[in-house]
């Protein structure tokens, strides 16, 4: 079982330098520092297969979405007026059955980075704008009930 991320984005993603250069390290002071956060673009093969899924333009396969790198993005990078749409699956030989369910019963989950706010089901929750980055990582933001977007503004 092999899981895939795929991330949509409003504009062409690209990695700031400083998580290129975390990725590229190769030493580390504690085995728990080891993370990284890859976007790559999207394989065409997979392009057919996720048709419609997303309704923003650039995408891309990513991996490791739940790394702090991806929120050390979302806190340092994203600008305002960005779009980010997120969809991952634990099986990607499976992703035909996932995206049906999907259709059939999807369960979004919407993050505003500029407003700090959580939504999904549920409810929506106002995050600590001072450790909102911090609160999100222990909340579901990847799911394959759903796709997760991003905005902010």
């Amino acid at each position: 079982m092999t899981a895939i991320t795929f991330l949509a984005s409003s504009k062409p993603f690209i990695l700031p330098e400083e998580i290129e250069n975390y990725n590229n390290q190769t030493v580390f002071e504690k085995e728990e520092d080891y993370t990284f956060f890859y976007v790559r673009s999207l394989d065409p093969g997979w392009q057919k297969e996720i048709d419609g899924l997303f309704s923003m333009p650039y995408l891309y396969e990513v991996e490791k979405i739940d790394s702090p790198l991806f929120l050390t993005y979302l806190e340092k990078y994203m600008e305002t007026g960005d779009v980010l749409e997120i969809y991952s699956v634990p099986n990607q030989h499976a992703l035909e059955k996932y995206i049906e369910g999907l259709h059939r019963n999807s369960e979004p989950i919407r993050v505003n980075t500029g407003s700090h706010t959580y939504e999904d089901t549920t409810g929506r929750y106002q995050l600590d704008p001072k450790k909102w980055t911090v609160e999100l990582s222990h909340k579901n933001f990847v799911t394959h009930r759903g796709v997760t977007t991003f905005v902010k503004y």
